[in-house]
Order: C-alpha cells, then sequence, then structure tokens
C-alpha cells in the first residue's frame, strides 16, 4: 500500500488535493478505476481526465486545475518510470501452483507462492526462490539456483548450474547457460573446446526476448546487479559485465570481454574477445571495439573513435563524395601547372 503523498516524495512532485488517498494500481485514462492513478499530459487528457475514475492524476506543474486529487510533476518521463516501478514493488505476489502439465523433479526446492505454469520442466536439484513466476513451456535444468521474486515468460531455456539472483526478469525464448563457441582446428578438424563454466546472473537484472548468454570455458561468466539486457543479444563465454550496464539490441559480446559498470551501448555495438571496456562509456549504435576502452568517453563507428571526430570524419567523407569532380578537376589543374623537374 502507498499514498499519493508518499508517490510525491519519490517524485519530487507537488499534490493538490487528498494526499492521504491510496494508490494500488496504475493505468491510462481509458481504463484506470478507483485506487489507480492515471496521467493527463496533453489538453486533449486535461478534458478526459474530468471523468476519470482514478484516484490521483499525474500532470505537469503548468497544467489546469481539475477537480481530481492532482499529482504535478516537473519531469513526465522520469516521474511515470519511477511511478512505475514503485508500483511493481508494492504488487501483491503471486497466488501460486503448478499447472498439471508442469514437471517438477521430487529432487528440486520450490518456494512458497511459487508460479510455474504450463508444460514446465524442472530438473534435479534446482531451487526457486519464493514468490518467483515460470511461464509456459520454459525448461530448468538440473542444479539451476533462482532467487526470490524472478520472473521467467514462456519459452527460456536455462541450461544446468546457472545462478540467477532476485527480482531478475527474463524473457520469451532465452536461453542461459548453452555452451560457448569454442573451437581449436589441428590437422583439417575442429575440436570443441570445453565449456565446463557457469553463468552467475545478479539481482534486479532484465534479459530481453531471445537473448543468448553462454557458460563460461571454465569459471562463470558473469552479469552484476541492475544490469539490464534487450532483445536479440548475443553474451558469450567468460564475459564480465559491471552493475547498471544497459545493452541495446543486436549487441554482440565476444568470449573473455570485460565491460565496466555504467557503460550504455546502443544497437548492433561488437565488443571483441578479450577487450576490456572502462565504466561510464558510451558506445553509439554499430561501434566496434576491439582492444582497451578507458573510463568516461563517448566512441561511434568502426574501429571505435571518440564520437565528434567520426562525426567530423564522416561529415569531410561526405563532402569529398558532393565535390569529387571538382576536386579531381582542381588536382590535375595543379598537377599540370608543377614546373617541370630537371635532373
Amino acid at each position: 500500500m502507498i499514498t499519493v503523498d508518499q508517490l510525491a516524495k519519490l517524485v519530487e512532485g507537488v499534490v493538490e488535493g487528498d494526499g492521504s488517498a491510496v494508490i494500488t494500481g496504475m493505468a491510462p485514462l481509458s481504463s484506470a478505476v478507483k485506487g489507480d492513478i492515471t496521467f493527463a499530459l496533453s489538453e486533449k487528457d486535461f478534458m478526459a481526465a474530468v471523468d476519470t475514475q482514478a484516484s490521483c492524476v499525474l500532470t505537469t506543474m503548468g497544467a489546469p486545475a481539475l477537480p481530481k486529487t492532482l499529482l504535478r510533476i516537473k519531469n513526465p518521463k522520469t516521474a511515470v518510470t519511477i511511478l512505475y516501478n514503485a508500483m511493481t514493488e508494492i504488487a501483491p505476489p503471486p497466488e501460486g501452483g503448478v499447472h498439471p502439465s508442469a514437471v517438477v523433479s521430487a529432487k528440486a526446492s520450490i518456494g512458497k507462492n511459487v508460479s510455474i505454469g504450463p508444460n514446465v520442466f524442472i530438473d534435479d536439484g534446482s531451487v526457486i526462490g519464493d514468490r518467483s513466476v515460470i511461464e509456459a513451456n520454459s525448461v530448468i535444468g538440473k542444479g539451476v539456483k533462482i532467487g526470490e521474486g524472478v520472473r521467467i515468460a514462456a519459452n527460456v531455456t536455462i541450461y544446468k548450474g546457472v545462478k540467477i539472483g532476485s527480482k531478475v526478469i527474463i524473457h520469451a525464448g532465452t536461453v542461459i547457460g548453452a555452451d560457448g563457441f569454442g573451437f581449436i582446428t589441428k590437422d583439417g578438424r575442429n575440436y570443441k573446446v570445453p565449456q565446463m563454466g557457469a553463468v552467475i546472473i545478479e539481482d534486479e537484472v532484465e534479459i530481453g526476448a531471445n537473448s543468448c548468454i553462454d557458460r563460461a570455458t571454465f569459471g562463470d561468466t558473469f552479469i552484476a546487479k541492475g544490469t539490464k539486457v534487450d532483445n536479440l543479444v548475443q553474451i558469450a563465454h567468460n564475459v564480465n559485465i559491471g552493475r547498471n550496464v544497459l545493452i541495446a539490441a543486436q549487441t554482440g559480446i565476444a568470449g573473455s570481454a570485460t565491460i565496466g559498470e555504467n557503460t550504455m551501448m546502443g544497437g548492433q555495438v561488437g565488443i571483441a574477445d578479450h577487450a576490456k571496456v572502462g565504466s561510464n562509456v558510451k558506445l553509439a549504435a554499430k561501434t566496434g571495439v576491439s582492444g582497451r576502452v578507458p573510463d568516461d568517453v563517448t566512441l561511434f563507428g568502426y574501429p571505435a573513435r571518440d564520437a565528434r571526430e567520426t562525426k567530423k570524419i564522416n561529415g569531410l567523407l561526405s563532402l569529398f563524395a558532393r565535390n569529387a569532380s571538382e576536386i579531381k578537376r582542381l588536382i590535375r589543374g595543379t598537377m599540370a601547372n608543377e614546373p617541370e623537374q630537371k635532373d
């Protein structure tokens, strides 16, 4: 349970009306009911908000007065995001239960209020923490450890020995703990390098749909607390990712790369094997990193360069391309006017 006054403190907002009103959910104007907080951020919304059943309307500082309890804020996008997370935190736990079609090993340990969907398979020695949800057709291998309040969507496969912290979200189709891609070629044959390590994912990590995180050759592939991974991301064996990293879709991180905390990667970034990326780094979309990147820099392009330098280079290349004929003419004229060299 949380009140409007308590929400106002989270977003540095100003309350007009009943600050003691209890908020139990969040919904758009069209479907909000008593207990919900809703949003009115445009002139059209203000008119609709007059008839809403919501207990509170979030709006901007300069919005007109409404016959409702209002929570006025300076930055709507940030406020809505913070409030959404607050609502998630206070959501009631799942009722729990195991679907009749699920197969759960008698040697697995299932916590309180765990919800296990249709056709889920949980193997020997796995541990599922309290209030976790495992949706349809997901597979949990031998000896997997899953913390409390974890949400695993449909068709997720988690291989043996993977360790997952609490409040982790794993979206549909993701595979965690498959073998890393490692081969040694000798005498015309590719020999598979052993993939005997594990994957460790700390608390509050989110993994997007259809992503893959490979187990380590030896040791662990590691993703630290608070990191968020988009859809269709490949994280290879022995990769080590720090806290609060943001990784956008179609990024590929090759084996044994290291990523520092608070780093951000745009879509289709490529990190070569054994590369070391510092903390607080920003890598623009399609940037390729093949060596060492220091802390606190913004890079763009391939090879990765300072983003401002890359933009200047691209601008010059565009200028040359548009004026290629004139540049060639000037070069030919300069060469024709040069004095003849004598021995």
